[in-house]
């Protein structure tokens, strides 16, 4: 009988686990990347902050009579869905989408679950601080409130076929002036995501 010395054993073990190495890679999430059935990905957000804000400025809904741009507030969105989606990635690209617009502005010094930028008050409060040159220190009852606050949330509907499963997560979005509490523009954008298990599982 043959035998196999411990380097020879070592050698294939080495090749083993090099075979079994690592194949990670830089992609364009854009165009590539997983599609996630039961979760929203990064192509998800993208397409739902970008049908959402087109919708919004097409509805002429940020256009005010006194010709200045709408100040909005990006409130929360609520995650109803039962995914893991973190749904601060869909308002931060809400804010980047209107903002590129061009028809509106929005403020940081107030938000859904408190301001998202802390420094505007902070700065207020060197007032009388003798550290500080007074004429530099910004003043109280300068900072705009917003007109508006955009909101939403997020739900699902999952079904099965057989060994098809479908996943349909539904985004509403609301726009609600602030100065009467009414919703003056809302819409919904659905994402259905599909997929076939393999016959022996999951």
């Amino acid at each position: 009988m043959r035998t196999v010395s411990i380097f020879t054993v070592a050698a294939l073990a080495a090749g083993i686990l090099c075979g079994c190495g690592s194949s990670a890679r830089r992609i364009d999430p854009s165009t590539q990347g997983v599609t996630t059935v039961r979760d929203v990905n990064t192509r998800d957000w993208n397409d739902v902050a970008a049908r959402a804000v087109n919708s919004l400025v097409a509805s002429g809904a940020l256009v005010r009579q006194d010709g200045r741009k709408a100040i909005v507030m990006i409130n929360e969105v609520k995650n109803r869905s039962g995914s893991r989606a973190r749904t601060q990635i869909l308002t931060n690209k809400l804010r980047q989408a209107m903002l590129a617009s061009g028809k509106a502005v929005t403020t940081t010094a107030v938000g859904g679950r408190g301001p998202e930028d802390n420094a505007t008050r902070q700065i207020r409060e060197l007032e009388n601080d003798d550290l500080f040159n007074q004429a530099t220190v910004q003043k109280r009852g300068t900072v705009i409130s917003p007109d508006l606050s955009l909101s939403g949330e997020i739900i699902n509907q999952a079904t099965r076929s057989g060994r098809t499963r479908e996943n349909t997560f539904y985004f509403h979005v609301v726009l609600t002036d602030l100065k009467t509490g009414l919703a003056i523009w809302e819409d919904n954008f659905e994402i259905t995501k599909q997929e076939t298990v393999n016959i022996f599982g999951y």
